[in-house]
């Protein structure tokens, strides 16, 4: 069942990594790399940073282990000015990236500490997705620092690595893939937003997540409008789209489309598609109604994204272009003909619902009317009779009645 909402090979082998609460990370050997010497890393352009990083990592694989921090950084700051690695280079950063977090964790066993090193292990094995060895290798290291970090979040931000296409970079956290080909920032905050964020609609709508995503929702930030339309065959106006492939209740894939230009990508945008993937969790079986799911990735948004249905609710009352509540809640679509007046609508009843009794008892009244039908939930959970009382309770609370509107 689909839903829709609005590696580089490396040819380096290292031997297994050990870590253990009392031993100290000791990897051997550490990957080859051609031989340079450079005492003092002064570097002019990019070329020069990663000259300089391979002999640094030369120095520490030969006789000064503390130097594998010297060429992480070496090699970080090569990637960030974007020059070409080598297979090599790539797999000598990322065993430069484990080895440093390794030896953090040794000599800490605090959670937040163990957090960060959990997310940089992952940012550096993601870079040589081929490279069985390091992968073995890392293998107890993450599960030591995952057993140590628990529930604790990064204390840092999450870590770029190169993307599988061209033009494309990607940062990883725990339950999302960002990839991007705009600002690192942008990417940056987004990727924490959407932690934040997936938490929040969680405990919003029913409680605290549960584990993590596997898969990882893939969240694509188009640059313009241009670029989102053309990737997504959505008109250009749009902000996001999201999708979700479920199997046998279980979701296969996670995906949301953003626009980075847009000046409400965290505030609107990311939160509503994040709701609408959040909802193939809670409902795996059947989705919410169309009116309800709507409404409740609005109400996910801001306070003033959500002022700005309920002032068009009214707008649209006055001209008579509000559909009869019994008609929205049994919609399996969004009417051609009505389009405007059946988003504010469904926005508007679920927040006069939600407002009447919380969120959590809403997600329960959608779960009820799958299961007994809309009449028998609305007087479970709310003692409403049926949709025409919904109708006037709504209406006497939210909207003046317009003349031939239950017509």
């Amino acid at each position: 069942m689909t839903r829709t909402a609005f590696a580089v090979c490396c040819f380096v082998v290292v031997a297994p990594l050990a870590l253990a609460q009392t031993k100290p990370f000791d990897p051997l050997p550490p990957p080859a790399m051609p031989g340079e010497k450079a005492e003092k890393p002064e570097p002019t352009n990019g070329f020069d940073l990663l000259r300089q990083a391979t002999a640094v990592f030369n120095q520490a694989k030969a006789a000064d282990p503390a130097k594998f921090l010297n060429a992480r950084d070496l090699f970080g700051l090569a990637f960030r000015e974007k020059v070409k690695m080598s297979t090599e280079q790539t797999a000598a950063w990322a065993y430069c990236r484990i080895k440093v977090a390794a030896d953090k964790l040794n000599k800490s066993s605090d959670a937040s500490t163990a957090a960060d090193v959990v997310a940089e292990v992952e940012g550096a094995l993601s870079t040589v997705p081929d490279h069985l060895a390091l992968h073995e290798a890392a293998k107890d290291i993450l599960a030591t620092a995952k057993k140590r970090a628990g529930t604790t979040r990064p204390t840092r931000g999450p870590a770029a690595v190169k993307a599988e296409e061209p033009g494309w970079q990607v940062i990883d956290t725990d339950n999302f893939r960002v990839r991007y080909r705009t600002s690192r920032a942008t990417a940056e905050e987004v990727a924490r937003s959407a932690e934040t964020q997936r938490a929040e609609v969680f405990k919003k709508w029913s409680g605290p997540p549960g584990a993590n995503w596997s898969p990882r929702c893939e969240i694509t930030l188009h640059p313009t409008a241009e670029a989102f339309a053309a990737a997504t065959r959505l008109p250009a106006a749009a902000t996001g789209r999201a999708d979700v492939n479920l199997a046998d209740g279980a979701a296969t894939s996670r995906r949301i489309d953003l626009r980075a230009d847009d000046e409400t990508l965290t505030d609107a945008a990311l939160p509503r598609e994040l709701t609408h993937i959040v909802l193939a969790d809670l409902f795996p079986s059947q989705p919410p109604p169309k009116w309800a799911e709507l409404g409740m990735a609005v109400l996910s948004t801001s306070s003033a994204e959500v002022d700005r249905y309920l002032q068009t609710v009214r707008r649209c009352a006055r001209d008579g272009e509000l559909l009869p509540v019994d008609k929205v809640l049994t919609a399996a679509e969004v009417p051609a003909k009505a389009v405007t007046g059946f988003h504010v609508e469904s926005v508007a009843l679920v927040h006069f619902l939600v407002k009447w009794k919380g969120e959590k008892a809403f997600t329960a009244f959608v779960r009820d009317a799958q299961r007994y039908g809309t009449e028998t939930a609305l007087t479970r959970q709310y003692g409403l009779a049926d949709a025409r009382a919904l109708e006037d309770s709504w209406k006497r609370g939210t909207v003046p009645v317009a003349r031939g509107q239950r017509d």
